[in-house]
């Protein structure tokens, strides 16, 4: 037998659909149907995936290995926020890659601004001199 679909040898006899593509062979008439033949159901459709190499998950190394750049005396942490910043605009940079250094410069930025304003209020005059009245009166009760 010759499947109508795929134009293939079927080679089971008693088959009621192609072992290749899935159709059916037989007419409805070998089923106890009307003399008409159906409509043969076309193959399956199967999707080619590409893998892009910018794609792939970053590794656990890869990330151990980001974060031993801080660790370089001097200049480490000037050489990881260049690479957040490198990271976050490139186009050959992978997706995760990508978003991690982005998420990571915003957490950088709201660190920055919440030591900014810790620091104005510590450096503020207004609260050196409250505690120095706070020292005076505990060095009066002395």
């Amino acid at each position: 037998m010759i499947c109508n679909t795929c134009g293939k040898s079927i080679q089971n006899e008693e088959a009621n659909f192609c072992e290749y593509c899935g159709a059916s062979i037989r007419s409805r008439n070998d089923f106890g149907g009307s003399d008409y033949h159906t409509k043969p159901s076309p193959p399956p459709v199967t999707k080619e995936v590409i893998i892009n190499q910018n794609d792939k998950p970053v590794s656990f190394f890869d990330w151990l290995g980001t974060y031993l750049i801080l660790f370089i005396p001097l200049v480490g942490s000037i050489i990881f926020f260049v690479l957040l910043i490198v990271w976050s605009f490139s186009r050959n940079v992978s997706e995760s890659r990508k978003n991690w250094a982005r998420a990571t410069l915003v957490y950088i930025l709201i660190v920055f601004i919440i030591l900014v304003f810790i620091i104005s209020i510590f450096g503020s005059d207004q609260f050196l001199n409250l505690i120095n009245e706070e020292i005076n009166q505990y060095n009066n009760m002395l």
